[in-house]
């Protein structure tokens, strides 16, 4: 059996300590969670995992929640371990499925989860599978699909060991916990530090600044102070269609110093003028490219939240000459040969771009097509790649920044704040491990977002993962339903026999296993545990207000003659009170009887 140091062999360099602990953690046995930033080097751990699979003749599935992921982790695999070692899995595609190490996307796994009915039986592909690798977990918080990463975990078969990776949230803890309840012992790693260090920036139409000030615990005044206010007070003292300014600017002094303007921002701003200023201050993509450019910020990963955006930012710096001539050749080379291989797959309104080292980078373009701008980019002949935010989710394309266009994004017909996980999963994608001393994160003035609010969604800090599981009728029927599976024995079939499925009851206790009722127990758990604490508390004040209790504590701080002098006086209060009580008594008997 293949041991840590004969793992940590294979690689040329010193791997992280993160990166040990969860290798070992599998090598033990356990399930594993790993919780790091984006770009942290995650993916080691799975391949670690697949050599020690391998190594004892065993199967190890690599699931991802795209299938642009899949293709690639596909080709990095194959490059690794051979082509006849990996396969794979899409909804488009069926390559060597039967293969030691096999790619696919989530769904395909919960499908297959679906006929194993608990076992890992032949006829459903799970035959001989020791380990399971869940790369981007984090996923399970999605609204849309994130019922099928818990499903997974719920149906997945005992023996077969978890290797769950996921970008940093603020709940690893809980799910790592939930996991080890429901599946098996599992080990929680974590990191929060980042391989290279990540600067914020902010981009105007005329300035490309840092975001935050010297300490990085505030909004740079430049962007905020400087920025509003005395623009404000430019705009106030030379608006002439506004008469009401202008007198009023004339009233609080008529010089037209800076220092007069200074004095003038020291009003606060009306909602109107706030936005004026903002509308005024938001760059064209060819401001912040030129500054990108200009400060050596490139390769860069552009965040566009909709295809259609993306293809017309190609168009809007398609002036731009972003290779020298030598890497202008070698795209000329690469398209020709690509054109060759595939001609029906060449995107033709991007060839323009391309030569000048400008790509769009989404679902509407061709698998084939969006692999050639992963090559090109990887071997820094794009420059800077228009993309919509699937390429966050662990497509290995590694850039000096990202930018980050705007901190809203359509859903449906209303548009939506990103959140913190979000933002981060995207600005991760910045600084290239071994090749710059630190990334970029560039986000971007709008008409409807300043400074002071990127700098709030970059403090929030990260949030929870949050169960979206929801038992469907087709789940059920799913989970009820038997296989035919094939039974195989001394390596030959013996034909398709039918495997019983779950009974309702069954079925039941799976759906119960969710991650949203293993954290709801625990908090009705931690809710009832200081409820009895706080009973306890009260327990022990109701005492120490007792008469007795008073007696007590009275004895041991007054004088002998005090004590007597106070005793003698609560008789007093007690007798009065005796009274007082037989007198209205007397007083309610003698009411009723008239």
């Amino acid at each position: 059996m293949i041991d840590i140091d004969e793992l940590v062999s294979i690689y040329d360099f010193r791997i992280d300590k993160f990166q040990r602990l969860a290798i070992e953690a599998f090598l033990r046995g356990s399930s594993v969670v790993v919780s790091a930033p984006t770009s942290s080097g995650k993916t080691l751990i799975a391949e670690a995992a697949a050599v020690a699979t391998v190594a004892r003749g065993r199967r190890l599935f690599y699931t991802t929640p795209l299938k642009a992921l899949s293709n690639q982790k596909f080709r990095e695999f194959r490059e690794t371990f051979g082509d006849d070692n990996v396969g794979l899995l899409t909804g488009d595609s069926a390559i060597n499925k039967d293969a030691q190490i096999v790619i696919m996307t989530t769904e395909i796994l919960r499908n297959m989860l679906y006929q194993s009915v608990g076992m890992a039986s032949s006829g459903t592909g799970l035959f001989h599978v020791d380990a399971i690798v869940l790369d981007e977990v984090h996923y399970l918080s999605d609204i849309s699909r994130g019922t099928v990463w818990e499903e997974i975990v719920i149906y997945c078969p005992k023996e077969v060991q978890l290797i769950c990776l996921s970008a940093t949230v603020a709940n690893p803890d809980e799910l790592a916990g939930w996991i080890g309840e429901i599946h098996g012992k599992t080990e929680l790693v974590t990191s929060t530090r980042r391989p290279v260090p990540l600067t914020w920036y902010f981009s105007t139409k005329h300035s490309l600044l840092p975001l935050l000030d010297e300490k990085g615990i505030h909004v740079n005044r430049k962007l905020s102070l400087n920025y509003l206010q005395m623009s404000a007070s430019e705009a106030r003292y030379r608006d002439d269609d506004d008469g009401r300014r202008g007198r009023r600017s004339r009233k609080r002094g008529g010089d037209t110093s800076y220092n007069s303007l200074v004095n003038i921002s020291d009003y606060p701003l009306t909602k109107n003028e706030i936005n004026k200023i903002r509308r005024s201050q938001v760059p064209q993509i060819s401001d912040t490219l030129w500054h990108l450019q200009g400060k050596d910020m490139l390769p860069a990963i552009w965040f566009i939240f909709n295809r259609r955006g993306c293809d017309a930012a190609v168009q809007y710096v398609e002036n731009f000459q972003l290779l020298d001539d030598c890497e202008k050749g070698e795209v000329e080379l690469a398209l020709r040969k690509f054109r060759v291989l595939y001609p029906d797959a060449v995107r033709e309104s991007a060839e323009k771009g391309l030569l000048r080292g400008i790509a769009a980078h989404h679902a509407g373009c061709l698998p084939l097509w969006k692999s050639f701008i992963e090559e090109l980019f990887q071997r820094g002949l794009v420059k800077v790649v228009f993309a919509t935010e699937t390429l966050a989710a662990g497509i290995n394309m590694p850039a000096r920044t990202a930018v980050i266009s705007s901190l809203t994004k359509k859903a449906g017909n209303e548009r939506i704040q990103l959140g913190p996980n979000e933002l981060f999963q995207m600005a991760g994608r910045a600084g290239r491990r071994g090749i710059d001393d630190k990334g970029y994160t560039v986000l971007v003035q709008t008409a409807f977002e300043g400074a002071e609010e990127c700098c709030k969604l970059v403090f929030a800090g990260v949030k929870p993962l949050v169960s979206q599981f929801t038992a469907s009728y087709g789940m059920v029927l799913n989970l009820v339903a038997g296989s035919k599976v094939t039974r195989k024995s001394n390596g030959t079939e013996d034909g398709k026999v039918l495997q019983a499925g779950r009974s309702l009851e069954e079925a039941k206790k799976l759906v119960e296993k969710s991650f949203g009722n293993y954290v709801s127990s625990n908090v009705m758990v931690a809710a009832k545990e200081e409820l009895a604490e706080i009973d306890k508390k009260i327990e022990i004040l109701t005492s120490e207000i007792s008469d007795e209790a008073i007696d007590k504590k009275s004895r041991k701080l007054l004088s002998a003659n005090q004590y007597k002098e106070i005793t003698a006086l609560q008789g007093e209060l007690r007798e009065e009170k005796r009274k007082r009580t037989e007198f209205r008594k007397g007083w309610n008997s003698k009411g009723s009887q008239h």
